[in-house]
């Protein structure tokens, strides 16, 4: 059952499909030997069971599916493949949302031509009336040629399992073995880097074996560039939800800073960052004060240290940290590492008042979404209490950027976490299997250039950071809209700049992953139609919160967490 090679099969569950068999099947209640091609569970790991054609509306038809999915989960399949999507869509839908009744039953994928006519559209249809079920997944069959196109994009954000090369995709090379072109070659590797399995569709007049086009797979496998250390770490974590870190209210763990201080790049730039700020300030004084706020287990302010030495210049050195576990390992390298040249402070930068005050204002309080860990609020009070009039503020400016994002894992994972209130929460995700809809555009941005103590307002004493945006995207396929990414870029110091937009992502840095905003009721986008998203940055007493929508014609998901109801940053 299984060919040269081969890691698995898809095999029809049935020898035959004749009527006559399957009204002597029905009549009877139950399969006899010779009417199965599968039949044991010995190899079922390895097959994916064909059900039969199905006749819509007629219950005999209904009644021979039914059996066959009992079959199949008595000799332990995990996947079933259904047919085509027919022209009665709807009862189509039906017959699907019957097979995934069982809950404990197998998967069932559904088989689509990536080049048929609607076929997004179709799958989209079924998919809704099957509720967004986790176990309706896709067997995707590529056209010989077959490329990356924005259609094709958007099926990496569904849930495909399976995809299926034909034959005749494949084409001699010198040697007359088989190879891709190479579009099809980088569509190929493009699949590969999103874990589904591979099915060739052998066909009668092929010049190759399926064992020849099996190893060719397999040696596009093996071809694939060996993935750095830093990619490796950071995959185990691709579409995995992970709930936003609140290190104000909460005091990180020593694990968590040891992740964050791998990241080479993130550094790099801020020691870069911090060498032409003292600079320009040894242009006009001598005496060079630099604070480290937030200072966490010391790395930046070794990068200042080593900042210095590399602006040969003179500078004190204050290390402001209110973790009290995280002040000892400040400790300990100022006794080993930095030989007492840093003065160690341990109070919450809002509050402390030194005697002098910062030429240099340095702090990585950036999140995801660049303000989500409250690093407007923090340096508010760090501004009024400790800067000087000309200080330097690393980083000086921060933006928030937004875009509209298709991703069926994604959407599903969040609304099956634990209840419908997932769905007005915010996720740091590394996102993969997902399509990001237009290029993220700015919503709002935080400046400290020329800093200043904020003015209170009577009602709100943060009402100056509250913010709001929309922004209205074009999209060119059709999709459906599962929520937002959100990103940032900051500029650290003039020319100095960070950033995780796709588009001038600084290469290599991993520090922060994506900012994931789900809505409760995905939302079907048309090709060529304007994405409208709104935004707001609210806050209340010591709560602050997002609030968002999306807007597609005339659809909207409604505003999420209004009034910080699910979701709030505490101070």
């Amino acid at each position: 059952m299984i060919r040269e090679g081969a890691d698995f099969a898809i095999l029809p569950i049935l020898y035959t499909y004749e009527s006559e068999i399957s009204d002597k099947v029905l009549e009877c209640g139950h399969f006899v030997p010779e009417n199965l091609t599968i039949k044991s569970s010995e190899s079922s790991y390895c097959l994916l069971g064909k059900t039969s054609p199905w006749v819509d509306n007629i219950p005999s038809s209904e009644a021979l599916v039914a059996k066959e999915m009992e079959y199949a989960g008595y000799t332990g399949l995990k996947s079933v493949v259904a047919p085509e999507i027919g022209k009665d869509i709807a009862s189509y839908g039906r017959q699907l949302y019957k097979m995934l009744a069982n809950e404990s039953g197998p998967d069932v994928l559904v088989r689509i031509r990536s080049g048929s006519e609607n076929a997004w559209h179709n799958w989209n249809r079924v998919r809704m009336m099957c509720n967004h079920s986790v176990r309706l997944q896709v067997l995707l069959e590529l056209d010989s040629d077959a490329h990356m196109t924005t259609g094709m994009q958007q099926w990496i954000a569904e849930p495909v399992r399976v995809v299926v090369l034909p034959a005749d995709m494949f084409v001699p090379n010198a040697s007359c073995y088989p190879v891709l072109l190479r579009a099809q070659q980088a569509l190929v590797k493009k699949w590969m880097d999103h874990d589904v399995a591979f099915a060739v569709q052998q066909s009668q007049n092929s010049e190759f074996t399926h064992g020849d086009l099996i190893r060719y797979l397999r040696h596009m496998v093996e071809s694939l560039p060996e993935r750095d250390s830093a990619c490796l770490a950071t995959e185990e974590y691709r579409d995995v939800l992970q709930s936003p870190l609140q290190p104000l209210m909460d005091h990180l763990e020593s694990v968590t800073y040891e992740t964050f201080e791998q990241d080479e790049p993130k550094y790099a730039h801020y020691e870069e960052a911090m060498k032409r700020a003292i600079t320009e300030v040894a242009a006009r004084k001598s005496a060079i004060v630099l604070m480290v706020v937030g200072a966490g287990r010391g790395p930046l302010v070794s990068r200042a240290l080593h900042a210095a030495r590399r602006a040969g210049q003179s500078v004190r050195v204050f290390a402001l940290e209110k973790n009290p576990s995280a002040l000892v390992e400040l400790h300990r390298k100022n006794a080993t590492l930095w030989l007492g040249a840093v003065t160690i402070v341990h109070a919450d930068m809002r509050q402390w008042q030194p005697a002098e005050r910062a030429d240099i204002l340095v702090s990585e309080l950036l999140g995801s979404f660049g303000d989500n860990e409250l690093s407007p609020e923090c340096l508010d009070g760090a501004i009024e209490h400790l800067a000087a009039s000309d200080c330097i503020c690393i980083p000086r400016r921060y933006t928030a950027y937004v875009a509209p994002l298709s991703s069926a894992l994604l959407f599903c994972r969040a609304r099956e976490y634990s209840g419908k209130h997932h769905l007005e929460t915010p996720y740091v995700v590394n996102i993969h299997k997902a399509n990001v809809l237009a290029d993220a555009l700015p919503v709002w941005t935080f400046s400290h250039e020329s800093p200043v103590a904020p003015t209170r307002l009577p009602w709100s004493a943060n009402a100056h950071n509250d913010r709001s945006s929309s922004i209205e995207f074009s999209a060119s396929c059709a999709s459906m809209v599962h929520g937002l990414a959100g990103y940032f870029d900051a500029e650290l110091y003039p020319g100095v700049e960070l950033s995780i937009c796709p588009a001038t992502h600084t290469v290599d840095m991993h520090s922060w992953f994506p900012m994931y905003f789900p809505i409760q009721v995905s939302v079907m986008q048309a090709a060529e139609t304007k994405i409208n998203v709104h935004m707001w940055r609210r806050s209340a007493g010591a709560k602050t919160w997002y609030e968002w929508c999306v807007d597609v014609g005339g659809d909207s998901s409604g505003i999420h967490n209004i009034n910080g109801h699910e979701f709030w940053i505490g101070q």
